[in-house]
């Protein structure tokens, strides 16, 4: 944090927020688990081996909120409290594993909680586009927006409230993809996949878009969730400003084999006749989920 730690600094603890990134494909979700790997997990791991503390309760650590199992994160954020506030900031990285680091930090008070702190919270979605037309997505994407009983198409656990307020929503295209992207103050566990499942099933012809606000509005089956994959948290704005930091050099390394990787399996599937993915979303999509809208 500038300053050299001294024996006096040491015995001060400095709580801290990081912004962190990672690739969901291998953990089993973000919040610590027993016998999995978790991206908490992996984070208090490095935290205890660098001897920022000790244990994770009386650091208070926390996070922003949890991510299913698959998603990955650009914008999650995580704090805690240390003794040892510059070894956190040019260590931590190099500690982590590759497929997850933190891209900033900053000083926060000691009884900051980033999950009571943000404000607003931002995930995105990626669609193929064949098969799928964005205009209707488009169209569909708007009767997500304001204040709506999400419990059609979320997970609502422990008596929690599914009212929940969405700020924007938005459909865009990019290459071969269709992005959705989607703005709320908080969300339901499921509930962005939810929203993504209705808006697959509007751009494939199953629905009309107005047929999404009927559906929020009746009762009945909860509506499956869209794979976790092609999800990620995007942003999650606690009004911080975050110094950045550098990923370690094993993290670009995995990064670069991991798109290698990509590319190669994509061209194969090419070539093993699988180039045609408005086959599987017409037909299994709408076999799977007529019944249910």
């Amino acid at each position: 944090m500038g300053a050299v730690e001294t024996p006096d600094t040491e015995s001060q603890t400095v709580r801290i927020a990081f912004r962190v990134a990672y690739a969901g494909g291998r953990f089993a979700g973000s919040q610590q688990q027993p016998d999995v790997r978790t991206v908490e997990g992996v984070i208090i791991d490095a935290c205890i081996r660098l001897g920022l503390f000790s244990d994770f309760r009386s650091a208070a650590f926390i996070s922003a909120g949890r991510t299913d199992a698959g998603v990955s994160a650009q914008g999650q954020v995580i704090a805690f409290g240390t003794p040892h506030p510059d070894r956190a900031i040019t260590t931590l990285n190099r500690m982590l594993p590759p497929d997850c680091w933190c891209t900033g930090w900053a000083a926060v008070p000691p009884g900051f909680n980033p999950r009571y702190a943000a404000e607003t919270r931002t995930y995105r979605y990626i669609f193929p586009l064949a098969g799928l037309e964005p205009e209707m997505m488009e169209a569909a994407v708007r009767h997500f927006i304001g204040m709506h009983d999400f419990s059609r198409i979320a997970r609502v656990v422990d008596g929690r409230d599914p009212m929940r307020r969405i700020i924007s929503a938005e459909i865009g295209v990019e290459d071969d993809l269709i992005i959705f992207e989607v703005v709320g103050e908080s969300f339901l566990w499921n509930m962005v996949r939810g929203m993504a499942t209705l808006l697959m099933a509007a751009g494939s012809g199953l629905i009309t878009p107005d047929r999404i606000a009927e559906i929020l509005r009746e009762p009945g089956d909860r509506i499956p969730a869209a794979p976790a994959d092609p999800l990620i948290l995007w942003d999650v704005d606690c009004s911080l400003t975050y110094h950045p930091m550098e990923r370690s050099g094993k993290a670009g390394i995995w990064l670069g084999e991991e798109e290698r990787s990509h590319l190669v399996g994509r061209k194969m599937m090419e070539w093993l006749g699988g180039n045609r993915l408005d086959i599987p979303r017409n037909e299994e999509f709408q076999n799977r989920f007529r019944h249910l809208l």
